[in-house]
C-alpha cells in the first residue's frame, strides 16, 4: 500500500491546483482506423525519434516490466513495441481503465434517452430492492456522485483498506444489494473516495435501463462503430458484467479508445458519444487522493493530460495539446506502479517538437528497431544477466546541473531523475523526479514571507504542504543556519511527515535574495539517505 502511495503522491504535490482539461484535438484525422492503424516515422509528425530512443533503452536497461507501449500523433502509430512474451494480438487485462470505458457507455446512455441525466438518485434505478440504512444522505446519492467517487458510502474498497469492501462485495449474494444497503460515511459529494463498487453500480444502472448489459451495449455502440472485437468483459455472478475492472483489450483497440476521446466522441462521421460528455468526463470535478483532480472515471493528472489507469501499471493517456494518444499495458509491482505517466512526461511528450514533420533520423530508426527486438525476442532472466554488468559498473550518481539565469543560481541534481515537471506550479519553478514519482527535486522562488526570519523558513515549506496536502503531521528533525560554498548565508532544514501511509523525508535550503525567497528543496520516502537529499539541496549556488 506505500507502495502506490509513494508513486502517486508526486502527481498530488505538484498539481494540487484548480482546472478543468475538457480539450480535444484542434482538427478531426486525415482517416480513421477502424479497420487498422496506419504507421509513419516519428519525423514525419514532429516527434523527435531520439526521445523514444532514450525511454527504450530506460525501460531495458532496468528491466522495467512494461508489456507494451504504443504511441500515437495526429491519428499515426510512432511507436509500437511489445515486451517478452507479449505482442500485438495479446489481449490484456485493463484492470480499472475499464471504468473509463464503463463512463463511456453511461454517456452514450444519456445521449440515447436511456437515462435522464446524471442528477439521478440511484435509490431511483432500483426499485425492487428495500434499502438498508435508508436517510436523507443516502437518498440524495446521485448517478454524478458515482461517476465522481462522491457517493459518501461506507465503501471501503480501495488500497488504503486493502480492499476489504471489494472482497465483501465480491462474496456477498447480490452485489447490487451490498453496495446500495452500505451505510452511509458522510453527506454525498463532500469528498472522493476510490470505491470499485460505485463503478459496478454504474454497470448496474446500465444494465437496469437499457435490458442488456454493458458488454452488450458496448459492442453495439462503443466497440463495434470503432472496429473493436476481441474483447473479453466477464460478469458476476447475477449477469451484471464487471464495471470496475477485468476487461481485456488489445493495445491498439485500448489506443481507438483514448483516440476517440482526443477527436471529441467523433468517430468516421459519428458522434459516438456527445462532445459535451467528453468534455465533462475529462474535467476535474473533485481533489483526488491519489492525482490532482477526477472527472467521470477519468484521472485529471493536469491542464494538459488526462488518462484511465488499471492496476499493475494500465494506462490509456491522452494529451490533447499535442494530439497524442499514448497506450501502456504493464506487468508492475506496486513500487513501479506510476512508471508509465513518468515515461510519458520524460520522453514521450518533450518529444513532441513541431506541429510540421522533422528531418528524418534512420539512425535512431534503426535503434528504435533493435530495442523493439530485444524487448519482444529477450526474456526477463536474460535480460537481467545482460544488463547486470552494465549496472555494477555504474554504481556511482551522476549529476545534471539546472541553471536558472533570471534569478542567478544552479542546483545539481541527480542525473536519474528524469521526469521534468514541464509546468511547474507557483512557487516552484523547476522540478525533476525519478519515473516513480520519488524522489523530487525542486527549486522554488517566492515572495519573502511576512515576519518570518529566515532561520523560522522552514515553516514556510510547512504551511506550503499543509495548503496542497491537508497534511498535520509532522516534525522539525532539523534547522540551522549555514553558508553555501559560494558564501551564500541559507538556513537548512530536514522535515519528516506523514501523507495517508508514507512517511516522508525533506531536505531543503533558503535564503532572501532582492526580496523573494529562493531555495532548493528535495524529497523521499523516510528510507532515503538524508545525505543524498541534502547534497543536492546544498549544492545550489549563486553568481557572483
Amino acid at each position: 500500500m506505500k507502495q502506490i502511495i509513494q508513486c502517486l503522491l508526486i502527481f498530488v504535490l505538484v498539481n494540487g491546483m484548480s482546472w478543468n482539461i475538457g480539450l480535444a484535438a484542434e482538427k478531426l484525422p486525415d482517416y480513421w482506423p477502424t479497420s487498422s492503424w496506419k504507421t509513419a516515422s516519428p519525423e514525419s509528425q514532429g516527434v523527435d525519434s531520439e526521445l523514444l530512443v532514450k525511454m527504450l533503452d530506460t525501460i531495458w536497461k532496468n528491466d522495467i516490466n512494461i508489456d507494451s507501449v504504443l504511441v500515437i500523433r495526429n491519428g499515426y502509430i510512432l511507436l509500437d513495441v511489445y515486451n517478452y512474451p507479449f505482442d500485438s494480438s495479446t489481449r490484456h487485462n485493463i484492470y480499472s481503465c475499464t471504468k473509463s470505458i464503463s463512463s463511456a457507455l453511461i454517456g452514450i446512455a444519456i445521449d440515447k434517452g436511456y437515462i435522464k441525466n446524471i442528477n439521478q438518485p440511484i435509490i431511483n434505478f432500483f426499485p425492487k430492492y428495500a434499502t438498508e440504512n435508508l436517510n436523507d444522505d443516502k437518498k440524495a446519492i446521485t448517478l454524478k456522485h458515482l461517476l465522481t467517487m462522491t457517493s459518501g458510502l461506507y465503501c471501503r474498497d480501495s488500497y488504503l483498506y486493502r480492499w476489504s469492501g471489494l472482497m465483501q462485495m465480491r462474496f456477498s449474494k447480490d452485489w447490487v444489494k451490498f453496495m446500495i444497503d452500505l451505510p452511509m460515511a458522510e453527506e454525498p459529494g463532500t469528498r472522493f473516495e476510490y470505491c470499485n463498487g460505485v463503478s459496478f453500480l454504474l454497470s448496474a444502472i446500465l444494465q437496469e435501463q437499457t435490458h442488456e448489459n454493458a458488454l452488450s451495449f458496448a459492442e453495439k455502440n462503443l466497440f463495434g462503430p470503432m472496429g473493436i472485437t476481441n474483447v473479453r468483459w466477464p460478469s458476476n455472478p447475477q449477469g451484471i458484467t464487471l464495471g470496475y475492472s477485468q476487461l481485456q483489450m488489445l493495445p491498439r483497440d485500448m489506443a481507438k479508445f483514448g483516440f476517440l476521446y482526443l477527436n471529441n466522441g467523433v468517430w468516421d462521421g459519428q458522434q459516438i458519444i456527445s462532445s459535451q460528455w467528453i468534455k465533462e468526463s475529462t474535467s476535474k470535478h473533485i481533489d483526488a487522493t491519489l492525482a490532482p483532480g477526477y472527472g467521470y472515471q477519468w484521472w485529471i493528472v493536469n491542464p494538459d493530460i488526462y488518462t484511465a489507469i488499471g492496476h499493475q501499471g494500465q494506462f490509456i493517456m491522452v494529451v490533447p495539446k499535442k494530439n497524442l494518444v499514448a497506450v501502456f499495458t504493464s506487468s508492475l509491482a506496486e513500487e513501479d506502479f506510476y512508471t508509465p505517466l513518468g515515461l510519458l512526461t520524460a520522453y514521450i511528450v518533450p518529444a513532441v517538437k513541431s506541429s510540421t514533420s522533422l528531418v528524418e533520423n534512420p539512425d535512431k530508426a534503426n535503434e528504435i528497431k533493435s530495442y523493439s527486438n530485444l524487448l519482444q525476442t529477450t526474456n526477463h532472466f536474460n535480460r537481467r544477466k545482460m544488463n547486470k554488468k552494465t549496472r555494477e559498473t555504474s554504481q556511482e550518481l551522476k549529476f545534471e546541473t539546472y541553471v536558472n539565469n533570471e534569478y542567478g543560481f544552479s542546483i545539481k541534481y541527480d542525473a536519474d531523475l528524469l521526469d521534468m515537471d514541464s509546468q511547474p506550479v507557483s512557487p516552484f519553478i523547476f522540478r525533476r523526479r525519478g519515473l516513480k514519482g520519488l524522489p523530487v527535486l525542486a527549486a522554488l522562488v517566492d515572495d519573502i514571507p511576512q515576519g518570518m526570519a529566515l532561520e523560522n523558513t522552514a515553516d514556510y515549506m510547512i504551511n506550503l504542504y499543509k495548503s496542497t496536502l491537508k497534511i498535520t503531521d509532522y516534525k522539525i528533525k532539523k534547522q540551522t543556519r549555514s553558508r553555501l560554498l559560494d558564501g551564500t548565508q541559507v538556513n537548512y532544514f530536514e522535515l519528516t511527515w506523514k501523507y495517508q501511509a508514507l512517511e516522508l523525508l525533506t531536505a531543503g535550503v533558503f535564503t532572501y535574495k532582492n526580496n523573494k525567497i529562493i531555495g532548493a528543496v528535495a524529497g523521499s520516502t523516510q528510507e532515503t539517505p538524508i545525505d543524498y537529499l541534502a547534497g543536492m539541496v546544498k549544492s545550489l549556488k549563486f553568481k557572483k
